[in-house]
């Protein structure tokens, strides 16, 4: 039986047409007026009771139905929480420093023979192809000389040439000048500049070939020209060449060979072996080269063992 409650009495809903129909029933077809009265009173009080012990009855608590958003909400909230992106990064194994990263991966460390090798044969390029076109030059002199009377415009290039090697051209050139010029154009042997350019940049190591592309140790003295050299006596002006390119070096270095007066010698020698139709030995040319250091004759004869040492390695490059 349904039962609705208000605050003060539970009675029938209108939906429950049970009792109020049977007493309807019995008010009207068995009972007086005075016993009416009395029966409806006492069956009140009787129907209330009994309305009252139902209302008192607990019925168990029903769980309300959560929404299934509220469900979702409560999993997730159970769920153990994700750990921070922090405490992710700090938990990986830290990358290795780049440094040992290249430890691993650079190659053994190369033997002497290979370092000697690979030196020789990055410069050596250099040094041929400055002396091919130093025979291209001397050629092109050789065959001038025997003109009786040049051109203006052979004159004017010839003017350069002379200038470019420290001489000075007025007129026709005579034979003097022709004399000390093709003396001081001529090439230098391979061996003896690779194992000078080896010498003076320590195999290519030195803070002058790196920083400037410098491998013969050549001087400057204007200021900002090179490198200043981290020992430099005190009152000294030089700096440390520097050049844009090893190429640049080497073609430096053969024309302070030919023209400067500290190597007057070698030209002498150089050119005995020439009159005397013999090849240009490095060991023998490299006696000219007392004033490249201040160490003299030690530093010629350092010179001279390095060119019969590495002879024939750098033959077979």
């Amino acid at each position: 039986m349904a039962v609705k409650c208000s605050l003060m009495l539970c009675y029938p809903s209108r939906s429950d047409s049970l009792l109020p129909g049977k007493v309807a029933a019995m008010n009207s077809d068995h009972l007086t007026p005075k016993h009416s009265t009395r029966f409806n009173r006492i069956l009140f009080t009787m129907l209330a009771t009994v309305l009252l012990a139902s209302c008192a009855k607990v019925e168990p608590k029903a769980v309300a139905e959560k929404p299934a958003g509220a469900v979702v909400q409560e999993v997730a909230a159970e769920k153990p929480a994700e750990p921070v992106v922090q405490e992710a990064v700090a938990e990986k194994p830290a990358e290795p420093a780049v440094q040992e990263v290249v430890q691993k991966k650079a190659p053994k460390v190369m033997s002497t023979a290979e370092k000697k090798r690979r030196f020789f044969a990055y410069m050596k390029p250099f040094v041929v192809e400055e002396n091919n076109r130093l025979r291209e030059l001397r050629g092109r002199l050789l065959e001038m000389r025997t003109s009786d009377a040049l051109e203006s415009s052979d004159l004017e290039w010839l003017t350069t040439v002379a200038a470019r090697y420290n001489l000075e051209l007025q007129g026709q050139p005579d034979q003097q000048f022709w004399d000390k010029l093709l003396r001081r154009v001529g090439v230098v042997p391979v061996e003896m500049a690779l194992v000078q350019a080896a010498n003076e940049s320590a195999w290519g190591q030195s803070r002058f070939a790196k920083e400037g592309k410098n491998y013969f140790g050549q001087w400057c003295y204007s200021k900002g020209c090179g490198i200043v050299p981290s020992q430099r006596n005190a009152g000294s002006t030089h700096e440390v060449r520097r050049f844009s390119s090893p190429a640049e070096s080497v073609q430096a270095y053969i024309r302070n060979i030919n023209r400067s007066r500290a190597y007057r010698e070698f030209r002498q020698i150089r050119s005995a072996l020439r009159q005397q139709k013999q090849a240009l030995d490095a060991e023998k040319l490299a006696m000219g080269l007392k004033s490249y250091s201040e160490r003299g004759m030690a530093y010629v004869k350092t010179i001279q063992a390095m060119i019969r040492t590495n002879r024939k390695l750098i033959a077979g490059i």
